[in-house]
């Protein structure tokens, strides 16, 4: 996903709340996938398990550390 469509996504996130479609910007934030270094820092904080049931979308923090990163 390109900086200009996450971006994009944020920003429509941004809206949905000012609408008070809170839910919708939550589920919309989780489709962004988080930086690498912020999965890395949320798991070291909260757990593997805690993120994982967070329901974030954590594809570039796989391609980064491997697929089997939040077991390890």
């Amino acid at each position: 996903m390109t900086l200009a469509e996450k971006t994009e996504m944020a920003l429509r996130s941004v809206a949905l709340d000012k609408e008070g479609k809170h839910d919708e910007a939550m589920q919309l934030m989780k489709e962004i996938p988080l930086p690498p270094y912020l999965a890395k820092a949320v798991k070291d904080a909260f757990g593997a398990d805690a993120l994982g049931r967070a329901g974030f979308d954590l594809s570039e923090a796989e391609a980064e550390y491997g697929k089997d990163w939040l077991d390890r």
